[in-house]
């Protein structure tokens, strides 16, 4: 029995066992992919009830939304949060996020797989919801841009909308790259070597010329 004097709060079950499912969810569409995947699949690899999905869950492309929006949300919380910070240079402000995907390319490597492969290149999800979410994150990264590029830092020659389309493209490509083991990113030196180049890559395409 939980202790009176423990402050830490008793964990929610139903947010661990959300957070189980999920998990679950992220290894077998990995794994088979979204179409082959049935929901028995998925409560076989979380260890739960059938009928336990369904709780939680209203069908496989709930589970599927489900994993997309809790992830970009965090994404697009980290775009609003960098474009709002004064302290930051945007060409900085870019490398965050590029750094950001790195990393969670080593810790998330099979969600940010899913991601990509079942949702960002799937027609079936290009749907107002999804592109609004997707929209929001060229939205940010354009704000940062001309943000720049009123405080002399970015190149006003260059079309800031053009430019948030390809940094989120190329970064797409490199996640691919690591997915598909051409570009290494196993261990912590070779992981910060592709974000400096990522970063001057970057740098040296939309900086203001000298």
């Amino acid at each position: 029995m939980k202790s009176l004097a423990d402050p830490s709060p008793a964990p929610d079950v139903g947010v661990e066992r959300r957070k189980q499912i999920l998990t679950a969810a992220v290894q077998v569409f990995a794994e088979k992919g979204f179409h082959k995947t049935r929901v028995s699949d998925v409560a076989r690899r979380a260890g739960v009830a059938y009928g336990l999905i369904y709780h939680y869950f209203s069908s496989k492309d709930d589970l599927l939304n489900s994993i997309f929006e809790d992830n970009w949300g965090i994404f697009l919380k980290v775009l609003d949060d960098l474009e709002a910070d004064p302290s930051l240079l945007a060409v900085d402000k870019l490398g965050r996020v590029s750094a950001l995907l790195v990393d969670a390319l080593q810790v998330v490597p099979t969600t940010i797989q899913v991601i990509i492969q079942e949702v960002s290149r799937s027609t079936r999800f290009v749907q107002p919801g999804k592109l609004d979410a997707f929209q929001r994150a060229f939205d940010a990264i354009q704000a940062i841009l001309e943000d720049g590029q009123r405080q002399g830092q970015v190149d006003p020659s260059i079309d800031a909308r053009v430019a948030a389309h390809m940094f989120l493209g190329a970064m797409e490509t490199v996640c691919t790259g690591v997915m598909l083991g051409h570009i290494d990113c196993s261990t912590p030196e070779v992981s910060r070597h592709v974000k400096d180049t990522i970063e001057r890559v970057l740098a040296a395409g939309v900086r203001k010329p000298s």
